[in-house]
């Protein structure tokens, strides 16, 4: 018995330091960033900005200057769930069962890194190593994603008498910022695919523009079946996937859009916008209608004095 607290005072230091170094490689990589601009290149690290590797490797889809913004909402998303996570720890919120083991904050130190290093690589004009790269951000998001959304519905009953704040935090602040960078990421990995096919594969252009939107429209069915039918439980909560990628491919579209000389992979841009458009609708109007249902109270739940301890022998928590 003796040995428990130690335990629990290891695991509770592996938590603060993994989160410390989640928060380091976050600011490590948003200095990266701010020096990989226009206006800062060239300089110690890159000779020339993220912008203008894009307009070097240019495709039919690539998106248009304004979409750079898109990147500072992100990241200050991630700073703000990041930024939950240390108050959660420097107040002591996190007893009770947990949502976020320490290697979900590692991973997104490891994101950081991969950012990093992507931001180099494509700077040095490596597009294969660069494309290869630039899907380890997506994956290890989706990740994460998967993680807390599994996690979170594990732990719901408790949450919902015990602390019901954290589980509103964690949906709207933590899971929709990974589901808006994982995706964001996506489409930047998709259209570095793009780039490798047409300048190292030689495959033509519009046929290369197509590939890349077939990808993403492909992907996203994929979650709008898995978030609509398979892990509707998980996953109904997570908002902002349909609102980046309209967003990601209106970028694309107005870069492209020619009033007289309309291309077919603009009017595909169109034509995914909409759709997305459409898979938003369905999703939050069955979002709503499933609200009433999960309020109801399941079952007996522990009371609200009950104390949590996580049993570091195994994965689950103990009472």
């Amino acid at each position: 018995m003796s040995s428990l607290p130690v335990r629990r005072g290891a695991h509770e230091v592996m938590q603060c330091g993994s989160v410390a170094l989640a928060v380091i490689a976050q600011v490590i990589s948003d200095v990266f960033c701010y020096l990989a601009k226009e206006s800062n290149v060239p300089n110690a690290l890159f000779a020339t900005s993220s912008r203008n590797v894009s307009e070097t490797f240019p495709l039919e889809v690539t998106m248009d200057r304004w979409s750079d913004g898109c990147w500072l909402i992100i990241d200050l998303w991630s700073k703000g769930w990041l930024l939950y996570a240390v108050v959660n720890i420097i107040i002591r919120a996190d007893l009770g069962p947990e949502i976020h083991p320490p290697v979900f904050y590692l991973t997104w130190t490891t994101v950081n890194v991969a950012r990093m290093c992507l931001m180099y690589l494509w700077d040095k004009h490596d597009l294969l190593g660069a494309v290869l790269l630039g899907w380890v951000p997506p994956l290890l998001a989706f990740y994460m994603l998967y993680v807390s959304c599994s996690n979170l519905s594990k732990h719901e009953a408790w949450l919902a008498i015990n602390r019901p704040r954290v589980i509103s935090w964690t949906r709207y602040l933590t899971q929709n910022g990974l589901a808006a960078f994982a995706w964001w990421s996506l489409l930047n990995a998709a259209l570095g695919l793009g780039i490798a096919l047409k300048y190292e594969a030689r495959v033509p252009d519009p046929l290369t523009s197509t590939a890349v939107l077939t990808a993403v429209s492909s992907c996203t069915v994929m979650w709008f079946v898995l978030q609509s039918c398979l892990l509707a439980k998980h996953m109904r909560y997570v908002f902002s996937v349909y609102a980046i990628l309209i967003v990601g491919l209106g970028a694309m579209f107005t870069r492209s859009y020619r009033v007289h000389d309309l291309a077919a992979n603009t009017v595909y841009c169109g034509f995914l916008m909409l759709l997305m458009t459409i898979m938003n609708s369905i999703h939050s109007i069955s979002t709503c209608l499933r609200a009433d249902q999960s309020n109801k109270p399941v079952g007996a739940e522990p009371s609200r004095e009950a104390v949590w301890h996580t049993d570091l022998r195994g994965p689950a928590a103990k009472i």
